[in-house]
């Protein structure tokens, strides 16, 4: 690496930090639909308007001590850590990509599967502004980006993409009821980003995610058969795999297959 490549992972970093402590006003905010209240930050115990210096992403959790400076309520380590994935997935991204447009792309991605994430873990539900955006980042990526995970991607493989993995999830949820709107939405604009190839790579790692998780919650008692389990994180996490690794994992499973 060169000097400007140093210079792009640090920016990548500190940028990463700044957007992840507006992804938790996101994350806050949108569930409650005052997305674009006025209001400046504020300590949701006390009500007190915080002062920019309260409001340094990651580096103010840890001067205060995890606590508010004007009532000394706790706050939730989540800051801090959404702050921190979100910069480090992008400094990820820019390792894997380097300087182009699939790591611009694929770093509001990441800040989109991150806000859904927490707030489909607090609410069980997915707020459809959040696939309204992944789909225009999907449409603009069939005209500025064709590959992910080291191969190329047609415009109509990414067509293709949107319905592989959305239409049977569908299907299913006709059937069973068993698969929530959100997450079928969710398979429809990732599919749009990734193609069907790699959708299809990223459904099948979000059930083994899902399935897992289930099975470690009932073991540690917090979850049971019947409990409604939010299955928006599983299919992040599966999608930022196959960003990733997606044409590594694919060459390994037919080579293991040995097509």
């Amino acid at each position: 690496m060169n000097a400007l490549d140093y210079t792009l992972i640090v920016f990548s970093a500190l940028f990463g930090l700044a957007v992840g402590s507006f992804l938790n006003v996101c994350i806050y905010r949108i569930p409650k639909k005052v997305f674009f209240e006025s209001k400046r930050s504020y300590c949701p115990e006390c009500k007190a308007q915080l002062k920019w210096y309260h409001n340094v992403p990651l580096f103010s959790y840890i001067a205060l001590k995890g606590k508010c400076a004007f009532c000394g309520a706790k706050i939730s380590p989540r800051y801090p850590i959404v702050e921190f994935l979100n910069a480090a997935l992008w400094v990820a991204t820019y390792f894997v990509y380097g300087p182009s447009f699939q790591t611009l792309q694929i770093d509001l991605i990441i800040s989109v599967l991150i806000v859904m994430s927490f707030i489909d873990f607090d609410t069980k539900e997915i707020p459809d502004g959040i696939h309204a955006v992944l789909i225009v980042l999907g449409i603009a990526g069939i005209f500025l980006c064709r590959s992910y995970g080291g191969g190329d991607i047609l415009w109509w493989e990414k067509l293709i993409g949107a319905l592989a993995v959305s239409v049977p999830m569908f299907v299913i949820a006709l059937i069973t009821g068993g698969i929530g709107g959100g997450d079928i939405k969710l398979y429809f604009a990732l599919g749009l980003i990734l193609g069907w190839k790699l959708i299809l790579a990223a459904g099948l790692i979000s059930v083994l995610l899902g399935g897992l998780g289930g099975v470690i919650l009932m073991l540690m008692k917090k979850a049971g058969r019947k409990t409604e389990m939010p299955f928006g994180p599983y299919i992040a996490i599966a999608s930022l795999v196959t960003l990733y690794f997606g044409e590594d994992l694919l060459s390994w499973y037919i080579g293991l297959m040995g097509f």
